[in-house]
């Protein structure tokens, strides 16, 4: 087990109590979802919160949800009942036996990927003719106030490389585009900001970090102590087949 998968799965429960910005980056995401697509796939689906409206939207669409955990999936199920296809499946590397695609959806889960632009191309090459790839994940701008500040202090944040939309490698045999959404979020403090990403299973530093001593940390969290802010720079990927 992946430790992404670990630390997802162990979130599964509580998830859905701990996640505020996650719904409305979904709400936004399927604003952006149209025709009448015969076979959908959403990668990442965690508990079920842009499948609920998946299902609602597309009811006459075949649909299969597709989650790196067990756990998130189990969850999903209980929460959406039998009206989709349930799939254990790395998004980063789907299953080609699942066939072809008219919609590939996913929301605030490829930022996960080692490798984004190769996911893309290969989640691409699962859509028909004239499919869509639409996806949120996470942009080079993302939680700016925990970088400089852990900078500050002279460590690096373990913040993941996030893509820059303006100079996106996107794939061949069509068009892709990103919208920006720049969302804040308060939280009583630097420590409070931290445990809210470990109770989504959003915590997992990137490979190379390195973790500070706990005399450093403590003296970067003592400055947030009235306050932290951060800031979610989302983007909204859409990419449409020839």
């Amino acid at each position: 087990m992946s430790a992404v998968e670990k630390s997802f799965s162990s979130a599964a429960v509580n998830y859905d109590k701990a996640a505020r910005v996650q719904p409305i980056v979904a709400d936004v995401l399927v604003k952006k979802l149209n025709g009448l697509p015969s076979r959908i796939l959403e990668v990442g689906c965690g508990t079920g919160g842009l499948s609920v409206h998946l299902v609602k939207k597309f009811q006459g669409s075949e649909i299969v949800l597709s989650d790196i955990s067990i756990e998130m999936l189990s969850v999903c199920r209980h929460r959406i009942g039998g009206r989709a296809e349930f799939r254990q499946m790395d998004g980063e590397f789907p299953d080609r036996s699942l066939g072809r695609f008219d919609l590939i959806v996913s929301s605030l889960c490829m930022q996960w990927f080692g490798d984004l632009s190769a996911a893309v191309g290969r989640l691409v090459e699962m859509l028909r003719p004239g499919g869509r790839l639409v996806f949120s994940t996470l942009g080079k701008r993302n939680f700016k106030e925990w970088k400089i500040l852990s900078e500050q202090f002279g460590f690096c944040s373990g913040l993941h490389h996030y893509p820059d939309p303006d100079h996106f490698p996107w794939p061949s045999g069509g068009q892709g585009e990103f919208e920006e959404m720049f969302l804040k979020e308060r939280h009583a403090s630097g420590a409070a900001f931290l445990k809210s990403l470990k109770l989504i299973g959003a915590a997992t530093p990137r490979a190379d970090y390195k973790p500070i001593t706990s005399s450093v940390m403590k003296n970067l969290l003592k400055v947030t102590e009235n306050g932290f802010s951060v800031t979610y720079h989302v983007l909204y990927g859409d990419f449409r087949v020839d």
